[in-house]
């Protein structure tokens, strides 16, 4: 049984993912015209760190279900799933909309989520904040190449 709740959160976290992968690739003319960052990244690395975040996510969804003292699950699982909803939205908003400034808006709140969500992960589940901790740090460096590409455009 265990094993199913592991598999329903890993495959929760990669609906952002698929979603994502189909907006992004139908506009990458457009986000190959923009002016860019010096250290921005190559393409192939974006796919490559989202991958592994959202396997450290599923099973940090996983941890916290598990492990979070029943009188704070249900607040840390809703902040979760805001996290997640809220990571969802980005590609749609930057690569489908064109967005810069509303996309580093919904970035910063998903900044704010997400280190909320690591400080009841910590109380709760301490395998989830190890899990999750490196998916705020690239949340940072993503919103640093959001802000920068809203300045150069």
């Amino acid at each position: 049984m265990q094993f199913l709740k592991l598999l329903f959160w890993l495959l929760l976290c990669q609906l952002p993912a698929w979603a994502g992968a189909v907006i992004t690739a139908k506009n990458m003319e457009w986000y190959h015209g923009l002016a860019q960052p010096s250290f921005l990244p190559p393409d192939w690395a974006f796919p490559a760190v989202w991958g592994v975040l959202y396997v450290f996510m599923g099973a940090a969804g996983f941890f916290l279900a598990r492990d979070t003292p029943p009188s704070g699950r249900r607040t840390t699982l809703v902040l979760f799933i805001a996290q997640l909803a809220c990571n969802a939205l980005w590609t749609p908003v930057f690569f489908g909309r064109h967005a810069a400034g509303a996309a580093l808006f919904v970035l910063s709140v998903l900044v704010v989520l997400v280190a909320w969500l690591l400080k009841r992960a910590w109380h709760g589940s301490r395998p989830a904040f190890w899990l999750l901790a490196p998916y705020w740090v690239w949340l940072g460096f993503a919103w640093t190449l959001n802000y920068s590409v809203m300045l150069l455009n």
